[in-house]
């Protein structure tokens, strides 16, 4: 994504953190799903997203706290592979 362009949507926004957290820019993709989730709260990949990236950099309850927010959203929205998914990624950071 050229940096000139103007991000607007929370999905752009979590295709920009992606990006960011490939490169290893695992603050810049915080401060990306950081953004998407002040335009939408209830967004399940910001939170799984940002969960990954916090697991990443060690910090395992944020990672956690993130998943479970993830999975709450999935759960609700009806989308069940993405819900167990989430789950078994907590368990993962759990045991990590």
């Amino acid at each position: 994504m050229n940096i000139t362009e103007q991000v607007t949507t929370a999905e752009d926004l979590i295709k920009q953190a992606g990006a960011k957290a490939e490169d290893g820019d695992w603050v810049g993709a915080i401060h990306s799903y950081n953004q998407a989730l002040l335009l939408d709260p209830n967004n399940p990949r910001a939170y799984g997203g940002r969960g990954l990236v916090r697991a990443n950099l060690g910090d395992k309850h944020s990672a956690i706290e993130d998943c479970r927010n993830a999975a709450k959203f999935f759960l609700a929205q009806g989308k069940i592979a993405n819900y167990e998914m989430v789950l078994d990624y907590i368990r993962r950071i759990e045991h990590k």
